[in-house]
C-alpha cells in the first residue's frame, strides 16, 4: 500500500518578519502565519485529504502549524525534523549570513565553523527520521509533517531533487510525496497562494 506523506513548511513568524535567523532558536506564529495554516486546512478539507498521524519538529513554531493545519489538539513531535541550527548566527540579521559559494544552492558547511549544521547532515537526519516513521506507519493512507525550509531543502537534496529556478520553500509549502516500497518519491509541490500554484514532478 502506498502511503501519501505531506511534507510542510510552518507559517509566517516574528522572525520571518524581522529578517532575523531562526534555525534552532523559536518565535510565534504571526497572525498571517495563522492565517496561512487555516488557508492550507481549507485546501485539504476541500480535497478531501484527511490525516491519519500528524508530526511536527520540537519547535513552536511548526507543532502550531501542525496543530491549525489537521484540526488536531496533540501531535507527534520528531526531533529529527528540527530546523538547521545556525550556530552564532541564531536570532541575527539574515544578512550577517555567509554568502553562498558560486554555484552552490545552499550553505553547504559553511556554518559549521560558528557552530551550525552542515545542508548534508541536516537532510539525512531529516529523512532518516521520516523514513524510520513511515516503515513504522505502513498503515497510514496520509501522514502529515510540518518542519521548516533548510530541512526541508536537505531532505531534497538527499533525494536528489531538482526545483525550477526561483522555485523554494515559502512559507506553509507543501511537498507531496508517495512512499512506497520503502521509496519517497515528490510527486507535487504546492504553494499556498491564494490560488495554490502547484509544480508537478510526477513520473509519466
Amino acid at each position: 500500500m502506498a502511503t501519501k506523506l505531506y511534507l510542510m513548511r510552518h507559517g509566517e513568524t516574528l522572525f520571518n518578519t524581522q529578517g532575523r535567523v531562526q534555525g534552532a532558536c523559536d518565535s510565534p506564529l504571526t497572525d498571517l502565519g495563522i492565517q496561512q495554516a487555516l488557508l492550507v486546512k481549507d485546501y485539504f478539507n476541500e480535497n478531501s485529504i484527511w490525516f491519519d498521524s500528524v508530526y511536527s519538529s520540537t519547535q513552536e513554531r511548526a507543532t502550531d502549524t501542525a496543530k491549525l493545519v489537521s484540526g488536531q489538539s496533540q501531535v507527534t513531535q520528531l526531533k529529527g525534523i528540527k530546523e538547521m541550527n545556525f550556530g552564532e548566527f541564531e536570532a541575527q540579521p539574515e544578512f550577517l549570513l555567509p554568502k553562498f559559494r558560486t554555484g552552490a544552492n545552499s550553505f553547504e558547511d559553511l556554518l559549521v565553523p560558528f557552530g551550525g549544521e552542515d545542508i548534508v547532515t541536516v537532510g539525512k537526519r531529516a529523512l532518516d527520521s521520516i523514513l524510520e516513521v513511515l516503515a513504522n506507519d505502513d498503515h497510514a493512507d496520509n501522514i502529515l509533517m510540518v518542519s521548516h525550509g533548510a530541512t526541508m531543502w536537505g531532505i531534497c537534496l538527499q533525494l536528489g531533487i531538482q526545483f525550477p529556478e526561483g522555485v523554494g520553500f515559502s512559507n506553509c509549502a507543501i511537498c507531496e510525496f508517495q512512499y512506497h516500497q520503502e521509496q519517497l518519491e515528490l510527486q507535487k509541490l504546492i504553494l499556498p497562494t491564494k490560488a495554490f500554484k502547484t509544480y508537478s514532478f510526477e513520473r509519466d
